[in-house]
């Protein structure tokens, strides 16, 4: 077998070569195809092309800065794109309506002038309060961050929220004839005890708001509006000013709350004795189930009652404010309440507040005493 094979393979290289004489003999040109075609590696010749000479590089200049090369300012100036100019884009699509004061952190991007380097926040209108930092621009637009006691109508009651707070032209006593006046507070209701120790206590969610409008230079219409989780309390009253017999005030709210509604009623007046003493009355009747935020987180308690506070405050000068208090309380449920108190106000020196308060009730006995002292850290 093996001897076959390799005579058989002899055989077949003869004919092949054979075949090949045969080919050429039959004038088949010897550039013609062939085996070497088929190799999967080609060869192919590639014309000369002359480069380019070289050519040396251009002395370094005064703009090269030692990196050997040389920089066109002009030419590299022109590349460069112009810089955005966001106060030109902005300036024409700006309404003719938005204060100029609506700007952030009491700049006005309109204005050329930037602060220094060594300008305070103060320079810039802000101003550091015990719970909170307040901005006040030149427009008398005003801006609170953090804890603060919206201003609230002398026919309302107050609480302490914490948020942020913006008020426009508002002023202590009646607004000037044809101005309007507003405040306006969105945070959390601040339950965070005063003068004990202990964290912060936050509750739900609420605002408030206040629009005045000066009708006359005697008379300020008042309008107020809360809100809170399942709560709406909304009020009118005004504020008139008689200057020589005193100021009066007075309001009417409506208020509901889950399933309740009730109304409150408000009357006030404060006038000045012998050119001194600072004597104020206010009385109130609430109906059940009416509710505000100073009642929000107690409601349940809530019941109708009467009520008339009065106050005597004589001011003493540089040893501060003494104050007297009376303040009668009725309700259906229970016996009537009646507490006296007194507290003074004074200042030990510049910067240290001390502040003493003292009530008793008169049918029970009960009595609290209170001594509060004031030091700033700043």
């Amino acid at each position: 077998m093996k001897i076959s094979t390799v005579l058989g393979g002899m055989a077949a290289s003869a004919s092949i070569l054979a075949c090949t004489t045969a080919f050429a003999q039959a004038g088949v040109p010897e550039n013609g195809p062939s085996l070497r075609d088929l190799a999967p590696v080609q060869t192919y010749s590639v014309p000369d092309s002359d480069g380019a000479a070289p050519r040396a590089l251009p002395p370094p200049g005064d703009d090269d800065a030692g990196s050997g090369l040389r920089i066109d300012a002009a030419a590299q100036a022109d590349e460069q794109p112009e810089p955005l100019d966001l106060k030109g884009a902005w300036r024409p699509l700006r309404p003719t309506y938005a204060p100029g004061a609506w700007q952030p952190m009491g700049l006005d991007l309109l204005d050329d002038q930037t602060p220094s380097a060594g300008q305070t926040m103060a320079g810039l209108g802000w101003k550091l309060g015990s719970k909170n930092w307040n901005y006040t621009s030149a427009g008398g637009l005003g801006l609170t961050l953090g804890n603060a006691s919206p201003t609230t109508p002398a026919w309302a009651s107050s609480t302490t929220l914490g948020g942020v707070g913006l008020s426009k032209g508002l002023s202590p006593g009646n607004a000037d004839t044809g101005q309007w006046q507003y405040a306006t507070m969105v945070g959390a209701l601040d339950y965070s005890p005063g003068t004990t120790e202990g964290g912060l206590d936050y509750g739900p969610a609420a605002s408030t708001s206040v629009l005045r409008y000066g009708l006359s230079s005697n008379l300020t219409l008042e309008s107020q509006m809360e809100t809170a989780p399942a709560m709406k309390t909304m009020g009118l009253g005004g504020t008139y000013n008689t200057h020589q017999w005193g100021v009066w005030s007075a309001g009417v709210a409506r208020a509901s709350q889950e399933m309740d509604d009730g109304m409150r009623y408000q009357v006030g007046y404060q006038t000045s004795l012998l050119g001194r003493l600072q004597l104020s009355w206010v009385g109130e009747h609430r109906s059940a189930g009416f509710s505000d935020l100073s009642l929000y987180r107690n409601f349940a308690d809530n019941e109708a009652q009467d009520s008339n506070l009065w106050k005597l405050t004589m001011p003493l000068g540089s040893y501060g404010d003494l104050s007297g208090s009376y303040q009668a309380i009725e309700t259906p449920s229970g016996p009537p309440v009646e507490v006296f108190g007194v507290s003074h106000q004074f200042a030990l020196n510049q910067n240290v507040k001390l502040a003493l308060q003292a009530q008793r009730q008169r049918y029970t006995g009960d009595y609290d005493v209170g001594l509060q002292l004031s030091i700033p850290l700043n």
